[in-house]
């Protein structure tokens, strides 16, 4: 049989660049399929992303259990052990096991040949990459003042030009209001495409609501700004900090038992970065060094090593048939 991946889509493009990214990096042919849509052939791996898991798996059972099985994020209400690999995003909360590889970066823009890095900017142009509200994040029009005088003054001190950019969630009102600000400068709105951005700017600051755009962000080697959004704490999640409170190996047990889904700490994530050196936060803290680059050259091993253990698995499949 020769070697292939199924990608099951989710379309989220976020989610399946990250797919699509380690698929590329096994050097193994590779298509996406619809949820429910029949498969024509047999594959050795099926790769799945968040709430992809569910058909994933009926097209596990369909052939069998025979492919490898590859969980991107945590899984949703199913027992660990019943998938090959699991790589979970940073912000996953989510218990470890001998099956689970929790990533430092979204794979997203990572590349076996290419490195991330430090580098010394001109000056030139300050990004702003907007997101918006998300369950775990507010981000309205009040949001709009504070992060445009961080903005303003990130690239004022750098002798930068300024543009935003707008993403598919950012809020109609915030635009406006960025509009209505800026209405004595050209194109401060930048509705270019985001690969076109990120090779044009020389810094970059992203809200704090999206992984996928620190990520992107990051690996441009440019200097990576992150503009914090309000926490919103819905009731599941004030749920789960009670009982890691008082009870905390509860939950760990009822996720491997596939009873219950995990959660998600971005705030956790964030402040690892910045501990890091990686990124660096857009408060009045951060700004007392605005010049600042990445300390560091900062290899991207993870996707070399995600596609070791794909390998290893897509190997072992085709030798015995199964795990």
């Amino acid at each position: 049989m020769k070697p292939s991946i199924l990608i099951v889509d989710t379309h989220r493009q976020g989610e399946m660049r990250q797919c699509e990214a380690l698929a590329v990096a096994t050097g193994l042919p590779y298509r996406f399929i619809e949820p429910g849509e029949p498969a024509l052939s047999e594959p050795t791996l099926i790769f799945s992303f968040g709430k992809a898991l569910e058909p994933a798996l009926r097209l596990h059972e369909e052939f069998g259990k025979r492919p490898g099985f590859i969980q991107f994020g945590r899984p949703r209400h199913v027992a660990p052990h019943r998938l090959d690999l699991i790589i979970l995003m940073p912000q996953d909360d989510f218990p470890s096991g001998d099956n689970i590889f929790q990533l430092d970066m979204p794979l997203n823009g990572a590349d076996t040949d290419i490195a991330a890095g430090s580098s010394s900017p001109s000056q030139g142009l300050t990004s702003v990459l907007l997101g918006g509200p998300t369950r775990h994040f507010l981000f309205d029009e009040s949001d709009v003042v504070p992060l445009a005088e961080a903005a303003e003054r990130l690239a004022t001190a750098n002798g930068d030009r300024i543009r935003f950019v707008p993403g598919p969630r950012t809020p109609q009102a915030v635009q406006r209001q960025l509009e209505a600000r800026y209405k004595n400068t050209p194109n401060v709105l930048d509705h270019r495409p985001l690969k076109t951005v990120l090779e044009d700017s020389t810094r970059l600051i992203v809200t704090a609501d999206s992984a996928s755009l620190v990520a992107d962000a990051w690996r441009t080697g440019h200097p990576t700004w992150l503009y914090p959004l309000r926490a919103n704490f819905p009731l599941v999640q004030r749920l789960k900090l009670s009982a890691d409170r008082y009870i905390p190996a509860l939950r760990p047990a009822l996720i491997r038992r596939g009873w219950l889904a995990g959660g998600t700490d971005f705030l956790r994530w964030y402040r690892r970065l910045a501990q890091e050196g990686l990124i660096r936060p857009l408060t009045p803290q951060g700004l007392k060094a605005p010049h600042w680059c990445p300390k560091k050259e900062v290899a991207d091993p993870e996707v070399l090593y995600c596609r070791d253990r794909v390998m290893d698995i897509c190997h072992r499949v085709l030798n015995t048939g199964r795990l």
